[in-house]
């Protein structure tokens, strides 16, 4: 692709960002929409927009426009995820609604994990045009799926979104403050998921499918982080503990990626998949619980929190790619490692401030953020 469009790394940061713009932009209408039709009509709508501009992307012609389709792409996933997590979620009881988010995270992981390792062999066989537009029907195909055999939602039949329900939403503090935090986490995985292949393919010179199999590592690490996170949140409702450590981790995980050898991408794949994933669940299902403003408004909620982190998947890859470029990838592994580790442990502090500061009321669970 990059060769195609004669477009280096930042080329790239520009067109991975492109997707998390508008997965940002549309996260607070996604879940206004799902709060007013229900979150599986949301889901299908937005399956069937973010695949039809997937299969689009393999017929372009030129890079703006590969740039534009992955905004729509991502405007079509940002009415799915807050929906699919209350989707999962409501089907546990209620001492299993963690769980519940986990499992949810892990079906991600697995669906990208799968999807990344073969893109890589797939576009590497056949070009990566005829492997997008095979995506983009795969997804068409599931949002078929959803429409046989997932249950309709259960909607009052007067209901309608209200504004004074929104603000309470959109102006919760501790919400705002698990999206900030969450922003990290998923800035931290779009350095692996779209930075590190192209690093170990054009810098460190590896094969397509060992640089896919490595990457992949890191998604297939949200599936156990995710069951195990979701596990343990509905046992331990301190979502600030468990936010620090795998923050931490994942600091260490970034910086891991500065030694130039296969067996530290290994390490640092890995570790920040797996943290990052962790946090995620810990972040979602936090945001369930604080919600205040009614079972109807929780996929908005999730999607605010969400919304609020996803700008790091535009930010963190552009800046990491305009460091590379200028001073070496050494130094921006370690950069992104002291970054990230110096803002968790700013928001932990924040989030520990007493009245009078950031302060956060003990909500329906008796949970401190």
């Amino acid at each position: 692709m990059a060769l195609d469009f004669s477009e280096n790394v930042a080329g790239l940061g520009i067109l991975t960002g492109s997707f998390y713009v508008g997965l940002g932009l549309g996260q607070v209408p996604g879940g206004i929409l799902a709060a007013q039709i229900g979150p599986r009509r949301s889901a299908i709508y937005g399956t069937i927009l973010a695949s039809s501009a997937c299969f689009l992307c393999g017929i372009t012609t030129a890079f703006v426009q590969l740039i534009l389709l992955r905004f729509v792409a991502g405007l079509g996933m940002a009415l799915v995820f807050g929906s699919g997590v209350t989707l999962i979620a409501k089907n546990f009881d209620q001492n299993g609604e963690g769980l519940g988010v986990g499992v949810f995270n892990a079906a991600m992981s697995v669906g990208g994990a799968i999807g990344l390792f073969t893109w890589a062999i797939l576009a590497y066989a056949t070009g990566w045009r005829l492997s997008l537009m095979i995506s983009g029907g795969i997804g068409l195909v599931s949002a078929i799926g959803i429409l046989l055999f997932v249950p309709n939602d259960d909607l009052a039949e007067e209901f309608s979104v209200k504004r004074s329900a929104l603000m309470r939403v959109l102006g919760d503090k501790p919400s705002v403050l698990l999206g900030v935090k969450l922003f990290v986490m998923m800035g931290s995985s779009s350095l692996i998921t779209a930075i590190l292949l192209y690093y170990l393919e054009q810098i460190m010179r590896v094969t397509p499918a060992l640089a896919g199999l490595v990457t992949a590592l890191s998604l297939t690490m949200g599936i156990p982080a995710s069951l195990v996170a979701g596990r343990i949140y509905d046992r331990n409702k301190n979502a600030a503990i468990m936010l620090l450590v795998s923050g931490l981790g994942t600091a260490i995980g970034l910086a891991a990626a500065a030694v130039s050898a296969i067996y530290a991408s290994i390490l640092s794949s890995i570790m920040v998949g797996y943290f990052t994933s962790f946090g995620s669940t810990i972040a979602f299902a936090a945001a369930r619980d604080i919600n205040k403003a009614g079972k109807e408004y929780e996929p908005l909620a999730i999607a605010w929190v969400n919304g609020l982190s996803l700008y790091s998947g535009f930010v963190m890859p552009v800046v990491f790619s305009i460091v590379a470029l200028r001073i070496g990838y050494m130094i921006s592994w370690l950069g992104a490692g002291a970054a990230v580790f110096l803002l968790v442990a700013s928001l932990f502090v924040l989030s520990r401030i007493r009245p009078g500061g950031w302060a956060v009321e003990p909500r329906r669970l008796g949970m401190q953020l």
